[in-house]
Formats: structure tokens, C-alpha cells, sequence
């Protein structure tokens, strides 16, 4: 009688354990998510026109993006997106952005580090020179130079933007070259010269730290990890969202 006693006080104990340890991990996420939303939407709401023809003031463009599926059917589409806004304070401007670079390029799969870009230039500024750094890093998949770039987190497996006007429409909606995979999704526009949207919605999406782990033991085998990516990872990310109104725009 004893002996059962004990191994169902150790059954409870193992049992709380593990969910102390599930929490402990979920907390750690969730934290780390509404983090970086706080440091994105704060670079969001000091977007800034410009006022010059052809400088770009807000840029994202779709990178990369992965089904999930429960039940053999698509449940949703986690998306990588790269984008970059103009800020200007005082007499600085600053060249703001942010991009997850992938674990295994062009493999279907989204699961990467997130980087931020920033650089500055002292007023009058006249030229897109802010800008075609990122550009070209995000083109080439570089993120190297540590004058532009700084490591956010890792894990992320979704980064979205999406722009609204005053209005609540969206400027430029692609829904039939991408198909399903880009869900209907923006997945590139500029805003330049004078022009900024009145609200963006963007979507940040982290693996929990042992799904991360599982990811990056099956980098490649491309194959498993697509599967793995698609299927079990559903259950073990967070997902944040938030909408941000940009305050220099006129209501």
C-alpha cells in the first residue's frame, strides 16, 4: 500500500513539475513577444514623411512564407515580411528596419533570427541613402554588419505588416500570382514623397525555446523540417498581434 502511495505522490509530483516547467516556458515567451512589439510599434508611431520625391518613408516586402495544418488542412499561413520606415527627430533622421533571416533559405520553411536595422543622417535630407542599406541586406540575406544590424531574438516564424489608409482599406493586395501561399496578403508597397498610411497591423510569431530546438536539430533535412514546421509546431508558438496608428497622419 505504501509503495502506491508513493508512486502517486511521485506521478502528482512529475505531473506539476512538468506544467510549472510548460508555464515557466510560455511566460518566458510571451514576455520576450510583447517586448519586441513594444520596441516595433515605437518605431511604427515615429514613421515620418519625407516630403521629398522618390525617399522612401515606409517599405515591407514579402520574404518568405509556410503553411501550417491541423487535420490535413491548412489553418494558417505564417508569413515573413521585411520592412522599413523613415523617423525623423530633431534634426536626425533615422532609417529603420526589421528582417528574419532564415535558418535555410528557399526551403519552404520560416523559422529565423530577427534583426533591426537603424542608421541616421543629419538634416537636409534629400536622398534615399537611409534606405538602400537595408535593402541590399535583405536581398542578399546578409545581415552581417554590425554598424546597421542588431540581434533581436530567435525563434521567430512570422513577421506580417499590413498598411490601412484612413479609410481602413489597404493599398495593394496581391491574391492570384502567390495563390493560398500569400493568403491574400500585401506583399510589397512603398510609400515615398509625402505619403504614409494611417494605421499598420503587425503580426510577430515565436517558437517556444524546445520547438526552436527540435527546428534547429532537423536544419538539413529539409523535408522534416517542413513537416515539422507545417504540423507540429502549430501548437508550440505564440502569437502577438497589435495594430498601430500613426500619429503623424491627419485624422
Amino acid at each position: 500500500m505504501l509503495s502506491f502511495i508513493i508512486l502517486g505522490l511521485t506521478a502528482v509530483f512529475v505531473q506539476t513539475q512538468r506544467a510549472f516547467k510548460t508555464g515557466i516556458k510560455a511566460s518566458t515567451v510571451t514576455d520576450a513577444g510583447r517586448t519586441i512589439m513594444d520596441m516595433i510599434a515605437s518605431d511604427m508611431r515615429q514613421m515620418s514623411d519625407a516630403q521629398n520625391l522618390g525617399v522612401t518613408n515606409l517599405y515591407w516586402t514579402w520574404s518568405e512564407n509556410s503553411l501550417q495544418y491541423e487535420n490535413n488542412l491548412p489553418f494558417r499561413t505564417n508569413q515573413v515580411d521585411e520592412f522599413y520606415v523613415l523617423e525623423h527627430t530633431n534634426t536626425t533622421w533615422l532609417g529603420v528596419g526589421y528582417a528574419v533571416l532564415n535558418l535555410v533559405p528557399g526551403s519552404g520553411n520560416s523559422v529565423g533570427t530577427l534583426y533591426r536595422y537603424q542608421t541616421n543622417f543629419n538634416a537636409p535630407f534629400i536622398t534615399n541613402g537611409l534606405f538602400w542599406p537595408f535593402f541590399n541586406s535583405v536581398n542578399t540575406q546578409a545581415f552581417t554588419n554590425q554598424a546597421y544590424w542588431h540581434r533581436v531574438a530567435d525563434g521567430v516564424i512570422s513577421l506580417k505588416l499590413r498598411a490601412y489608409d484612413q479609410n481602413g482599406n489597404e493599398p495593394w493586395i496581391e491574391s492570384t500570382y502567390y495563390g493560398d501561399y500569400a493568403n491574400d496578403a500585401q506583399i510589397s508597397y512603398p510609400f515615398s514623397s509625402n505619403t504614409l498610411p494611417n494605421a499598420v497591423d503587425v503580426e510577430l510569431a515565436i517558437l517556444e525555446p524546445d520547438a526552436l530546438a527540435q527546428a534547429r536539430s532537423l536544419t538539413g533535412v529539409p523535408k522534416a523540417l517542413n513537416d515539422f514546421m507545417s504540423s507540429n509546431a502549430l501548437t508550440r508558438m505564440e502569437v502577438f498581434r497589435r495594430r498601430i496608428s500613426i500619429p503623424v497622419v491627419s485624422r
